[in-house]
């Protein structure tokens, strides 16, 4: 498969992650995070941002595979180039 089949997608993926994140921070606060100490919420947040980030990229991963480790190695340094501007 092309890159320029495969980018495209990723790149449209990463808002959407960006979103999982969001509402991720949202259920925290005003759902389970009210009814506990700091710590334990931020650990639920942690273990369930991690899920719901895990679960979309195998979705992502099953809808449009990279050709190879080093494509995918692409796509995630892409994805840390786009959080970190």
């Amino acid at each position: 498969m092309s890159q320029k089949r495969v980018f495209p997608v990723y790149l449209a993926a990463w808002p959407l992650m960006a979103v999982i994140g969001i509402l991720n921070g949202m259920l925290r606060t005003y759902g389970y995070g009210p009814s506990m100490n700091e710590l334990a919420a931020h650990q639920i947040s942690t273990v369930l941002g991690v899920v719901f980030f895990g679960l979309f990229i195998w979705f992502l991963t099953g809808y449009r595979k990279t050709s190879s480790s080093g494509q995918a190695l692409s796509v995630g340094l892409m994805w840390l180039g786009l959080t970190l501007c």
